[in-house]
């Protein structure tokens, strides 16, 4: 092994003499004290396909990261066609034509698919008259079917590596990097990626591959790089390498066999399946014998995910599933199966969790005692079970998402048999695991199938199913078609047993997503949904108040509330920013408050015009710098939301007090007869709120500035790979908030008439009150001005009309919490059932 090395070594040295397109070199990363990558030199050429291989945590998405500019390495140089870079970001990176298609993309689930797609590329893509023609055009290219305006949540997660490739083809770069892309792709996507790589090759791109698969790695590559622990290996031609002797630098030692041996003779049925019928699979039925592992094979979206998900309890089904003379139900199954998903980072891990935590935390009546867990029983349990994994760890109190993909998957894997499963449930398994860990995984599946245990897997990689598994049932439209079993389970068998259904693929993969996004469903899954309900409650309650007091819908009633509703109204669109960005701005009321309390200063009768004008100034200004702060504070100063805006609250409370402790400081009558002037019983000012809420709205959705906010509240992780601007887009967002703020405050300085530091803090409560009514997401990413402002309306309605019926002043604070717990519930409710397939 060691001649092998130094001969790779040697050709990596070769290889640094030449002209490349990019150049890595002496690269140093740490984190903390862990050493990611150490002195890692290597060169690109262009129109060559360069693969990176190596074992989760061996350095090489690091790397990666590291030509894409989204991290920063401590020492080494990177450069371009041999002039080299003084700091990298993802702008400088795309500047010099450096695109990436992450192992888990990039894809912001609270935009669309189209949205996705102009957030992420340069403005220049699109230049013409119909840019929805370039984005399909770009669909096209990787054989993606799914509509342009469907919200990316929708999408499978083989569906969101093809859009991420998509995205990454769409500037045709000089450098491509691609990491792990057919991680979640079946065979034809696969072929027809290769096709695109090949083909932009041969236009002389420099094609960085990440992968784990030395079958790809021979269909694609020309040269090979191997990382181990964050160092360099060495780099050879492909054709000049055996498999034998990667293996070897990969893993540092030979490795025999991938696959355990297989069960010699089973005996007794442990599991029996007879008509399991559910969504998107009917009538399936099959046996599982004592120590057998059985593999689910088909085309991808044939249903096999679907029944894996049944058999864990997940979806509703029909049949019968009995396991060791048992009959289960669903509700049974859910307790007895070790459920291990495909995508492990939306359901199979708590992110903000460690690894322990993560790893025990279905299994903690094992640990606990009158409710009271021993961690003593925990940490060696956890402990036993990680190093018979071999995850690799800095500490098992980290956070998992610190962790490489495949030890991520590891930890799953953990979690399931820390249960004491019935039974094993794996949904694609070993999908971005590198080739050591793969053999730590079948064996261990092995050996829980031998000791009794059944163990189903579903894998799109038919020769891992040939490899591990005792029987294979291959599905096709979501019916069983076919069960392999012995000499019979066969790579070949498998792929001809599934390839009968291929011609309704592409219908069958997408059906969900054109389903969920046309008729009712696209509507209700549009942010804009709500404004149908709350027209529709506004309407009601105003007739049945009209029917207890027919003063109710007076010309003068009708102005009041709709006065009172534009101060709310533009509260709560500033407050609407700041919940987009995921974040709250508690600081909203008492600034209004304040600057009722500057204006009297300035604005009251008997000042000139100048006067006047420096007091609305004042007002801007003392907003822009609250906005500035807020920001500045949660971003840079390491304050949460919460804590920032709150002590923001409290400061410009005791400001406002310390102005004036009394009422004083009458503001002019002109200006306020000018603010509010009506045209019949409509307040001018409710126009203008209402243009300022279309044209917000407007901007959201269809500019640029619009989708950087979105996505910042989406994903910041995901907004920072792409090249979004986060600190930026955060600043600004809390200075919009402020000024929002501001225009509330003019208009409530209209309407009290005078300085009073003791006005405008409740308007905090109301103005969140009205934004999630409307129907915007407390988690950020999702939202509507014009559902802002008619929340506004609507509430500012219920606290009038409590007036108007007789009640207490207590009934409008019930009326408002019951408004934002039921508003908060249905629409969760409703968006949570619109995003299943029915």
């Amino acid at each position: 092994m060691a001649v092998v090395g130094a001969e790779i070594q040697a050709e990596a040295d070769t290889t640094a003499q030449g002209a490349a397109v990019l150049r890595l070199s002496g690269i140093w990363k740490y984190y903390g004290r862990i050493a990611a990558l150490s002195d890692v030199s290597v060169a690109f050429q262009a129109g060559e396909v360069h693969a990176i291989l190596g074992e989760n945590g061996a350095g090489k998405s690091t790397l990666m990261n590291i030509i894409a500019g989204v991290i920063r390495p401590q020492m080494g140089e990177i450069a371009f066609d041999g002039r080299a870079v003084a700091s990298m970001s993802p702008e400088t990176a795309a500047s010099h034509g450096v695109a990436i298609s992450y192992q888990h993309p990039a894809i912001l689930d609270d935009l669309s698919v189209l949205e996705n797609l102009r957030v992420s590329l340069p403005a220049a893509l699109f230049d013409g008259p119909q840019p929805r023609a370039v984005a399909q055009a770009m669909l096209d290219q990787v054989g993606l079917t799914v509509p342009l305006h469907a919200r990316s949540d929708l999408l499978s997660v083989a569906q969101k590596q093809l859009l991420e490739i998509a995205k990454a083809l769409a500037v045709k770069p000089k450098v491509l990097i691609l990491d792990e892309p057919t991680a979640s792709l079946d065979q034809d996507a696969t072929d027809l990626l290769f096709r695109r790589i090949r083909e932009v090759v041969s236009a002389g791109t420099a094609v960085i591959y990440i992968t784990h698969r030395l079958a790809e790695l021979r269909q694609i590559a020309h040269r090979v790089t191997v990382l181990r622990d964050g160092r360099m290996q060495g780099t050879a031609q492909v054709a000049e390498v055996s498999d034998e002797d990667l293996l070897a630098m990969i893993v540092g030692r030979r490795l025999g066999s991938a696959f355990p041996p297989k069960v010699a003779a089973a005996s007794g049925v442990n599991l029996r399946v007879a008509g399991l019928t559910g969504r998107q699979f009917s009538n399936i039925s099959f046996e599982v014998a004592r120590g057998q592992i059985l593999g689910v094979a088909g085309v991808a979206g044939n249903g096999q995910a679907e029944l894996m998900r049944a058999l864990a309890g997940l979806d509703a089904s029909a049949g019968t599933v009995d396991l060791g003379g048992k009959v289960l139900s669903p509700a049974d199954l859910l307790q007895a199966a070790g459920f291990m998903p495909s995508d492990r980072l939306a359901e199979g891990l708590a992110g903000g969790l460690t690894i322990r935590e993560n790893a025990a935390i279905s299994a903690l009546d094992k640990f606990s005692a009158f409710g009271i867990v021993r961690r003593k029983d925990e940490l060696a349990q956890v402990s036993e079970t990680f190093r018979s994994l071999a995850v690799k760890a800095p500490s098992i109190e980290a956070p998992v998402r610190s962790l490489s993909g495949g030890n991520q998957q590891k930890v799953v894997l953990a979690r399931a048999l820390l249960s004491n499963p019935g039974l094993i449930i794996a949904d694609e398994p070993t999908q971005g695991v590198d080739v050591g860990a793969r053999a730590e995984i079948y064996r261990i599946l092995r050996e829980v199938s031998a000791k009794g245990i059944p163990v189903i897997v579903n894998s799109s990689d038919a020769a891992e199913l040939e490899g591990l598994c005792d029987k294979v049932i291959v599905m096709s439209r979501g019916r069983l078609v076919e069960t392999l079993t012995g000499a019979d389970v066969d790579e070949a068998r498998i792929v001809a047993a599934a390839v009968g259904a291929q011609t309704h693929m592409e219908q069958e993969d997408t059906r969900h997503v054109k389903a969920a996004v046309s008729g009712w469903r696209h509507f209700v899954q549009t942010d804009n949904a709500t404004a149908v309900p709350l027209t529709a409650v506004m309407i009601l309650l105003g007739l049945y108040v009209f029917s207890q007091n027919s003063h109710y819908l007076s010309s003068f009633n009708i102005g009041n509330i709709l006065m009172l509703a534009t101060a709310l109204g533009f509260i709560a669109l500033g407050q609407t920013v700041a919940l987009l960005l995921a974040g709250i701005d508690l600081s909203v009321g008492p600034l209004a408050g304040f600057l009722v309390v500057v204006a009297s200063f300035f604005i009251t009768d008997g000042q000139p015009a100048s006067m006047i004008l420096l007091g609305f100034g004042l007002m801007v200004g003392v907003a822009v710098l609250v906005g500035l702060v807020n920001g500045l504070l949660i971003r840079f100063a390491g304050f949460t939301p919460i804590a920032a805006t709150l002590a923001m609250y409290i400061g410009l409370q005791g400001c406002a007090f310390l102005l004036r402790d009394s009422p004083g400081g009458y503001i002019n009558s002109t200006v306020v007869s000018w603010i509010t002037w009506q045209i019949g019983p409509i307040p001018a000012a409710f126009v203008v709120l209402m243009g300022f809420a279309f044209a917000a709205e407007y901007v959201l959705r269809n500019r640029w500035i619009g989708w950087q906010l979105r996505a910042t509240g989406s994903d910041e992780d995901k907004a920072r790979r792409i090249g979004l601007r986060i600190d930026r887009t955060f600043v600004a967002g809390y200075v919009a908030s402020a000024l929002f703020t501001a225009l509330g405050a003019i208009m409530l300085m209209a309407q009290i008439g005078v300085g009073d530091p003791a006005q405008g803090a409740n308007y905090t409560l109301a103005s969140i009150t009205a934004v999630v009514l409307g129907g915007t997401s407390l988690r950020g990413g999702r939202g509507t001005f014009i559902g802002s402002v008619l929340g506004a309306l609507l509430l500012t309605e219920v606290l009038n009309a409590v007036s108007f019926l007789g009640l207490s002043q207590t009934y409008q604070y019930v009326f408002q919490g019951a408004l934002i717990l039921a508003a908060a519930l249905i629409y969760a409710t409703v968006r949570e059932r619109a995003a299943v397939p029915q």
